[in-house]
């Protein structure tokens, strides 16, 4: 195996951080990678070191002759990879294009530089973006070593589908997932587009009927239509709300549902939940502007109590019984 290891540089260069390449043969190099293509991986390796300086040499191996990578730590690359901001986007960018060709290679960190630079660009509301961030998202769900990975991308694909103007076919995968699933997350994502879908119907429904509370042939069908489109904004909320992002997504379509129904305790009372229970979410400052513009006398409405209130006033209340006439002692008879 020796053929393949051959010597095309030598430097006095520091080295830094450096990976651990294993071979199928069982040995293995330790090294920084310079560049890899198709066929050959570039890596440079320490031959002596003397105090500060390093003698380092870049060797070229096939690799067909790699088993996985033990990549080296990269504290700046994992901030990216938890924020995926937009303004992360050209580093995460730049990162995959170092890590795209190791996407199938097991320990290789690329499938997760993919999702979050597919989640940079979903985060820029760009359809543009939204139609890059499919076909990233996609390769990794096809060919990434790593189960999760591949998991996480399906969920993310939903989300690119509607960003980028295929709101229909990813409402079709969705109600297809949601029926097959069983991993939370996919679940959830599925809930949350079919949950989207809803509204937008339950919206052309109320544009095509405005009175529909004086129409007895429609009626059943708007109470259908708001109860399911609350129901799957707030599946997130209610059984997965560790869930930060998708649970305050959820409660967010499920305050806008509210509003349309004008179904204000219930709006107000959604809002403060989502304000308290999601505060670090963006939905949860839009809950604090929509609090803060409502007039006082609204904002002090209390569902809760509400509810109560009406729920105490249509139960039976139970008939007194009426009590016995006390019977007075009976007076002894003078002999």
């Amino acid at each position: 195996m020796k053929s393949f290891l051959s010597i095309l540089l030598l430097s006095t260069a520091p080295l830094g951080a450096t990976e651990i390449l294993t071979l199928k043969n069982g040995e293995q190099r330790t090294g920084d990678i310079v560049s890899v293509d198709d066929r050959t991986v570039r890596l440079r390796v320490i031959l002596t070191s003397s105090g500060a300086a390093q003698a380092t040499a870049t060797v070229s191996l096939n690799r067909a002759d790699l088993a996985n990578i033990r990549f080296a730590p990269d504290a700046a690359l994992e901030d990216r990879l938890q924020r995926a901001s937009p303004n992360d986007a050209p580093a995460l960018e730049q990162d995959w294009e170092k890590a795209r060709l190791w996407l199938e290679m097991p320990e290789s960190p690329a499938g997760s530089i993919a999702l979050a630079l597919g989640n940079a660009w979903l985060r820029t509301g760009k359809k543009a973006d939204a139609r890059r961030a499919l076909d990233l998202v996609s390769l990794v769900e096809k060919s990434s070593w790593r189960p999760g990975d591949r998991t996480r991308a399906r969920e993310v694909r939903l989300r690119a589908m509607v960003a980028s103007g295929r709101a229909a076919d990813a409402v079709d995968e969705a109600t297809k997932l949601a029926e097959e699933t069983e991993d939370p997350e996919i679940l959830i994502e599925a809930n949350l587009i079919r949950a989207q879908a809803s509204e937008r119907q339950l919206r052309t429904f109320l544009q095509e009927n405005p009175r529909w509370m004086e129409d007895e042939f429609v009626i059943d069908e708007r109470h259908r239509l708001h109860a399911r489109t609350l129901d799957l904004y707030l599946y997130p909320a209610l059984f997965h709300g560790t869930d930060l992002a998708r649970a305050a997504r959820g409660l967010w379509g499920a305050i806008e549902v509210h509003r349309l129904a004008g179904d204000w305790p219930n709006a107000v009372e959604t809002a403060r939940d989502l304000a308290q229970f999601y505060p670090s979410t963006p939905e949860a400052a839009l809950a604090n502007d929509f609090l803060a513009s409502l007039p006082p006398d609204m904002r002090a409405l209390d569902a809760e109590a509400a509810a109560r209130q009406e729920l105490a006033s249509s139960s039976p209340q139970p008939t007194p019984t009426p009590e016995s006439p006390t019977e007075k002692p009976k007076k002894k008879k003078k002999p």
